[in-house]
């Protein structure tokens, strides 16, 4: 299925039979997948199952890797982490309208367009008591 509207490999094996199988590891994109073959959850209990993907120098590097990432508190931690660091970044376009969607959304495109593009940033030599933000300056209009 190569528009990719159907799980065909799903369809045609289990996740154990999957799992087992040789890991393909020449993708020129970034992929991952999460599974567990077999779990019970009782009534009130609950599971997380956390992915992380990335790029090592050397595959022998991975089991170091795994090592750290299996800590205890450590998927807590980047969870953390990764929001304050989302909240740093659009902490310079706070919005707030009667509408919380909007808001979001405002938030939301900064953070995508400056991990994108970057950080817009003011060149030059500029009054730095008056302008805020690059959009104030009249000389970029």
């Amino acid at each position: 299925d190569t528009m990719l509207l159907r799980p065909v490999g799903l369809e045609r094996s289990s996740v154990k039979q999957i799992l087992s199988e040789k890991q393909y590891g020449a993708a020129t994109t970034s992929s991952a997948f999460a599974a567990i073959d077999s779990i019970t959850v009782e009534a009130g209990q609950s599971v997380t199952i956390a992915s992380f993907y990335g790029k090592a120098d050397d595959i022998s590097r991975l089991p170091t890797i795994a090592d750290k990432i299996k800590q205890t508190g450590y998927t807590f931690y980047k969870q953390k982490r990764a929001q304050e660091l989302i909240k740093q970044i659009t902490a310079s376009v706070e919005t707030k309208t009667g509408n919380h969607l909007f808001n979001g959304h405002v938030q939301q495109m900064f953070l995508d367009n400056s991990l994108r593009g970057g950080m817009p940033i003011i060149l030059g030599d500029t009054d730095t008591t008056s302008l805020l933000n690059a959009d104030q300056d009249a000389r970029l209009k």
